[in-house]
């Protein structure tokens, strides 16, 4: 009898720990692209945005997805992938990231785990350009960095 309850409380506390873990944006994958989207499973607008980066993650190495499900558990029907992460995660924790009270949200983050964009709404053509200018090494409109533009103006002047 004292066996079965050392399991179950063993059980209990181990469910408790791993529930509890945080997620932090400096464990996220350096030197890639990386999406991290609040979602929920019910949410319409949610499962476009879920099904498109499921999509991504599965075609695209350069960029890695963390899905982070708002109070509730993992919907068994996603699975994962080498460039995708499942995360259950609660509101409270969820806030400390801007989340407010409307999901999709989306972080977008450069290889250097710096916030780019936050998207409060999905929008495929607006991602989907700002990865590319992402991958390519510019801005997210599109222009070069300042170390690396050459200013003509300058340069016919002397």
């Amino acid at each position: 009898m004292i066996k079965v309850f050392r399991l179950l409380f063993l059980l209990v506390v181990l469910k408790g720990v791993a529930s509890a873990a945080p997620f932090l944006i400096e464990n996220l994958n350096k030197n890639r692209i990386n999406i991290v989207t609040f979602v929920t499973s019910w949410c319409s607008s949610c499962q476009k945005t879920n099904e498109y980066l499921l999509s991504l993650s599965e075609k695209n190495s350069d960029v890695f997805v963390t899905l982070l499900f708002v109070d509730e558990e993992i919907p068994s029907t996603i699975s994962k992938n080498k460039n995708l992460e499942l995360i259950s995660i609660s509101l409270n924790d969820a806030k400390k990231f801007g989340v407010s009270k409307s999901v999709p949200y989306i972080l977008v983050l450069d290889k250097e785990l710096k916030v780019v964009k936050k998207y409060s709404t999905f929008n495929e053509d607006l991602l989907f350009r700002l990865i590319n200018n992402l991958k390519n090494g510019l801005y997210e409109n599109g222009t070069l960095p300042p170390e690396q533009r050459i200013d003509l103006w300058q340069k016919n002047r002397f």
